[in-house]
């Protein structure tokens, strides 16, 4: 915290000095400045009002609403959360993505969204040390649904391997906020069959 009020600090300092230093010098404390207040935004925010507020996680938010888990998401937890982006729910077939609002399939909707939410908060360098001492280079991830998620590398990337083989990669991750940690990935998780 107290980085961050220093990086907001030094980056005020120089852009109201006007001198003093380099234009990439000045950008830089500007766009340090820039994250420290983001990460203090959203440290007041819970995970549930962020995905709300998010243009690129509305259909993941929509999916919350319908299964009745964005109070859950308002809760203490903490928890993390592994959040589908809006092209990730584009790329489900179109039948099955209507089917998610169907009443009748409210506790499939329920089990699959709860397969993206893992107690506790965990972040990327938590998950690059749990593949570091996992086995093979993987590890394994409880959810919340009870069901294990794998997490490896490819390259740089971190990749979440779900039960039914798909491999989602964060896009954006350790979005903290109030109550845990959101990471954007790209393909919806998809637990094993029933």
């Amino acid at each position: 915290m107290l980085r961050k009020i220093l990086a907001l600090s030094l980056g005020l300092s120089l852009a109201a000095c006007g001198g003093g230093g380099n234009a990439s010098e000045k950008a830089e404390a500007n766009e340090n400045a820039d994250k420290a207040a983001t990460a203090q935004r959203q440290a007041r925010t819970d995970i549930a009002e962020a995905l709300g507020a998010s243009a690129d996680h509305s259909n993941f938010m929509q999916a919350l609403e319908t299964a009745g888990l964005t109070q859950t998401l308002r809760g203490v937890g903490p928890y993390t959360v592994f959040a589908p982006n809006n092209a990730a729910f584009a790329a489900i077939p179109a039948d099955a993505r209507e089917g998610l609002n169907d009443p009748g399939q409210r506790e499939r909707l329920i089990a699959l969204l709860s397969y993206h939410i893992v107690p506790g908060t965990v972040t990327a360098q938590d998950l690059g040390r749990a593949i570091d001492r996992g086995q093979n280079g993987r590890a394994e991830l409880a959810t919340v649904a009870g069901d294990n998620l794998t997490v490896s590398r490819d390259g740089d990337d971190l990749v979440i391997g779900d039960a039914a083989g798909g491999r989602s990669r964060i896009l954006q991750a350790d979005q903290l906020h109030s109550n845990g940690v959101v990471h954007s990935v790209d393909v919806v998780l998809m637990p094993g069959a029933e």
